[in-house]
């Protein structure tokens, strides 16, 4: 009796120990994604991961006489620049988005319909995902991607395969 109780006591310590040493009760660290666009396309997009609602991107629209407006509230007047501008500037962001590592579909939703899909394979850290609507282009941690709305694209997985 005394013999198996003792048994069971260190071999309750030893699976404690192979855990600690091993990290098996530790929580992967989450990725976090950072959205921009540029341009005048998506940069009022809501964005769906896998699905479901994750936020909107924050538009910025700076006009030709040198106005600003944040989601469509007139925000400021800049300063008199050298040369007027020729048109209106577009741009879109997002507050980090958290979410756990592994591939998730990121979905920009525009508000005249238009969508691009986005296929990422995500790692634990911090990531920048860029869209430019000039170069229909599709930026994630330095990869480029060509992505035209309404496309679905693949991004993150050759990193990963390394």
């Amino acid at each position: 009796m005394v013999r198996s109780r003792t048994f069971c006591v260190a071999f309750g310590i030893l699976a404690c120990v192979v855990l600690i040493f091993t990290g098996g009760c530790k929580r992967s660290e989450p990725a976090k994604i950072i959205m921009n666009v540029d341009g005048k396309t998506f940069s009022d997009a809501s964005i769906l991961i896998d699905g479901k609602p994750a936020g909107r991107l924050t538009q910025t629209v700076i006009t030709s006489d040198r106005k600003i407006y944040i989601d469509g509230v007139f925000s400021a007047n800049l300063p008199p620049a050298g040369q007027p501008a020729e048109e209106d500037t577009y741009s879109g962001c997002a507050d980090s988005i958290i979410i756990s590592g592994g591939d998730h579909t990121i979905i920009l939703q525009g508000s005249n319909g238009e969508s691009l899909q986005i296929q990422a394979a995500v790692s634990p850290g911090y990531h920048l995902l860029t869209y430019s609507s000039d170069e229909k282009m599709v930026k994630w941690d330095g990869e480029k991607v060509n992505a035209e709305p309404g496309a679905k694209v693949t991004v993150g997985h050759k990193k990963r395969d390394k």
